[in-house]
């Protein structure tokens, strides 16, 4: 079995399956719903940019005819976009993420379920008339919630650019589930809904909103130390004066350097700092997104209908759910694995020590690192699977994997 083989076997059986009932249905006869997909899905991985560059690559890239790859018409290709729908792909990733057990952070689990929510514009050619934004210019927004207990991508959708943020949350809002999000989210009408769901929110809001205070609380940190850099740090219990479903909130706001942070939740449970840390893992979205742009290289469109652009996400999102299950496959079964758990507790245990000595961006930065080994994807670690992608998934391959390059 080669490394390519392994990264794709989970899809192997479904791809079958659904692609027959999807084949019949579509009346395809040049290129069938399971070849365009592995085809697709190889293509992303292997960061081939554009439709053209699919072509020309499937004719003439060894690695792709020993993969077994054949060339396609750039018609027939194209023409996948809109004949397959995107549904199709949903049911796919979907597939994927529900169907397989994913490691995720203990600490996290021990006090809830969380999600970060944020959205993000790429631009479009002035052409995708459904993607209308400006006068003068289209764009596309892509609404995502990323669970944070196993940092894998649960919702998502691409609309365009001028589409609701707080209307998406709505659409996907679940029980018992926080939600964390930036300023742009927060309404008194979306957090009373959010409430009515039994679910929570830990949103960033506007510094100058108008509040009664209830109760003033004690700052609580638990086992970690409250960095020094936090200034004028409160933790209160508020209404806001303005709020006709007058729901009663925790409010905590404090200063860094000369920016101001006021972070409004629900979660009356958890201490002071555990509320702050939880809002500065909403980077992980941020860095989410990075990756998905540059990396991935989703700035640029393969097709330009929605159908399409929607395909093109869904594959994207599944081959990064493959990515990881393969890495963390790997991890479990690398002989260094306590090894890499061990420097993970060191890098904590050094966090709790030295939090009156970092910057805020040293910290930040530091309390993130408890996703880098088992969760994060990177440039150098893609570029060592695209290496051995034809080679044979032995145990130095599952060696070299499951490093953090």
């Amino acid at each position: 079995m080669t490394t390519f083989e392994k990264l794709l076997l989970p899809l192997k059986d479904f791809l079958e399956l659904e692609g027959k009932e999807i084949d019949t249905k579509t009346g395809s006869r040049k290129l069938f719903f399971a070849n365009f997909t592995l085809t697709f899905l190889y293509s992303v991985l292997m960061n081939y940019g554009s439709l053209r560059s699919i072509i020309s690559n499937l004719k003439t890239d060894k690695t792709a005819k020993k993969l077994g790859f054949c060339a396609i018409a750039y018609s027939t290709f194209r023409d996948a976009f809109s004949r397959f729908e995107s549904n199709s792909y949903k049911k796919t990733f979907l597939f994927v993420y529900q169907g397989f057990s994913w490691k995720s952070l203990d600490n996290l689990n021990e006090i809830g379920l969380f999600s970060l929510i944020d959205g993000s514009i790429l631009p479009t050619i002035q052409s995708m008339t459904w993607a209308k934004y400006k006068t003068t210019k289209n764009a596309i927004r892509l609404h995502l919630e990323l669970c944070l207990n196993k940092m894998i991508v649960t919702e998502f959708i691409c609309q365009k650019a001028n589409s609701a943020e707080r209307a998406f949350l709505i659409k996907i809002c679940k029980k018992s589930i926080t939600y964390i999000a930036d300023r742009g989210y927060f309404s008194f009408d979306l957090a009373n809904f959010i409430l009515k769901k039994e679910a929570f929110i830990i949103f960033r809001i506007k510094k100058n909103m108008l509040i009664k205070r209830e109760q003033k609380l004690e700052i609580t940190s638990l086992k970690q130390k409250i960095p020094i850099f936090f200034d004028n740090l409160i933790d209160q219990i508020i209404y806001f004066t303005n709020d006709p479903h007058e729901n009663k909130y925790r409010l905590i706001s404090f200063n860094i350097t000369r920016t101001k942070f006021v972070i409004c939740t629900n979660r009356f449970d958890l201490s002071t700092l555990e509320i702050i840390m939880l809002y500065a893992y909403r980077w992980q979205i941020e860095l989410f997104f990075k990756f998905l742009k540059r990396t991935m290289n989703g700035i640029h469109l393969f097709n330009h209908s929605e159908n399409g652009v929607n395909i093109q996400f869904y594959c994207f999102m599944i081959i990064i759910l493959l990515q990881l299950k393969l890495k963390q496959s790997c991890q479990n079964n690398a002989q260094n694995c306590l090894k890499l758990k061990k420097q993970m507790y060191q890098k904590n245990e050094e966090l709790l020590k030295n939090a009156n000595q970092m910057s805020p961006e040293k910290w930040i930065e530091d309390i993130n690192q408890v996703f880098h080994i088992s969760w994060k994807i990177g440039k150098h670690w893609l570029e060592q699977l695209r290496n051995l992608i034809i080679e044979p998934f032995n145990q130095e391959t599952v060696e070299i994997l499951a490093q953090n390059h």
